[in-house]
């Protein structure tokens, strides 16, 4: 935990234990995911250069290559670790790295928003918590260029819809839907000020 400490106060927030990155979120931008980035961590193993979510990336993209098989990276983290940042930061260095532009990950990140608006919630360590798990895919030709991708996701906290905790609030959606009701509407289905 030292390590991690010291390592965070310089802005080196990755860290590796064996082939595993650990992230801790600096909760500001990093100038560490520029084009110049990309193209250091491109074609270079794990290890070989500071740890890096782009390392992580190019290792998985050059494993589906070299064993002709689907891979796997695992977001985990507590709330408000980052994960949705480093989704699409993995995202933004697949499709750069291929070095042909699909726009499907500019799709993928398009659906982000509304995503969190039907499943993100504020809660009391989070203001915009994501109550859902989400699976992302992406398709990959034969040359290995992204022409595709489906996500699947998964509602974690059905019960937030009947109740929330002290300062917690239920999903964004429905406030948002909310404020753009007149009060005619909001009258028609029973609605109250939050």
């Amino acid at each position: 935990l030292e390590n991690l400490k010291d390592r965070y106060m310089e802005d080196l927030i990755y860290t590796y234990t064996s082939s595993i990155l650990v992230a801790i979120n600096p909760y500001k931008r990093l100038p560490i995911y520029t084009d110049k980035f990309v193209r250091s961590y491109k074609g270079v193993r794990l290890g070989k250069l500071p740890p890096h979510i782009f390392a992580i990336a190019e290792t998985a993209y050059n494993a589906m290559i070299q064993h002709n098989m689907n891979q796997s990276v695992l977001v985990s983290g507590e709330s408000g670790a980052g994960k949705t940042e480093s989704t699409k930061l993995i995202l933004q260095f697949l499709s750069a790295r291929t070095e042909r532009s699909s726009n499907i990950d500019k799709m993928v990140l398009a659906s982000v928003p509304v995503l969190e608006a039907m499943g993100n919630a504020k809660t009391g360590r989070n203001d915009n918590s994501s109550r859902f798990g989400k699976l992302i895919k992406i398709q990959f030709d034969d040359d290995y260029y992204i022409i595709g991708s489906s996500m699947e996701h998964y509602l974690l906290e059905k019960s937030r819809l009947i109740f929330q905790a002290d300062g917690e609030r239920n999903f964004h959606i429905f406030y948002q839907m909310t404020n753009g009701m007149t009060q005619e509407e909001k009258g028609r289905y029973h609605l109250r000020e939050a």
